[in-house]
């Protein structure tokens, strides 16, 4: 009878840690671009949605020239803050090797219904230099890894970070709800100088 106790007990306490293991290992890798050959980005998807977009030349945050806000993926885009220039949502980011940190104000979700951080490294112009990933919501901070294309195998100094936004519709009432909703008030005052002369 013990030795079926013991039994048990190391059977659920295999268990137990199996479902701990199982539970931490949840989070996924979201990369940007999966070619090994290039030099690629990885976010959490804990953090991150999907990859919107990466390519080659420079993130600079002005519609007429930002590469992301050229394409498609970047056209509803507008920047709300750059690293490097104008940062009223105050991006900070570190970096150790090929990995670091980045966060921004979360405040930056007070106005906008959608994000994306991009991070631009310099790669000696070498495909990819910059990678942009759409944020879940509500999130205003995490972590990143640059991985060296086996092609090129050089760069991945991050130069900048840019965060871009979505405006949200929020919703403006309508005059008539004003107007009754004064009417109100006003009826309201009535009623209690009746009342109190």
């Amino acid at each position: 009878m013990k030795r079926m106790t013991n039994g048990l007990a190391v059977l659920a306490a295999t268990l137990l840690a199996s479902l701990l293991f199982v539970s931490q290992a949840n989070a996924a890798a979201v990369l940007c671009s999966n070619n090994v050959l290039l030099n690629h980005m990885s976010i959490d998807d804990s953090q991150v949605n999907a990859c919107l977009a990466s390519g080659v030349g420079n993130l600079t945050g002005n519609p007429a020239n930002d590469e992301f806000l050229l394409l498609p993926a970047g056209a509803d885009y507008e920047l709300a803050s750059k690293s490097d220039e104008a940062n009223p949502f105050n991006i900070l980011y570190t970096q150790n090797g090929d990995t670091g940190t980045w966060s921004f104000d979360s405040s930056f979700w007070d106005s906008y219904e959608t994000g994306a951080i991009g991070f631009k490294f310099g790669t000696g112009n070498t495909p990819d230099e910059w990678f942009v990933y759409e944020l879940k919501d509500g999130i205003s901070s995490g972590d990143w890894e640059f991985i060296s294309g086996l092609l090129y195998g050089q760069g991945g100094g991050l130069s900048h970070v840019n965060l871009y936004g979505i405006r949200g519709s929020f919703d403006v009432p309508e005059p008539g709800t004003l107007g009754l909703m004064g009417m109100g008030i006003l009826l309201l005052g009535l009623s209690r100088r009746r009342k109190s002369a």
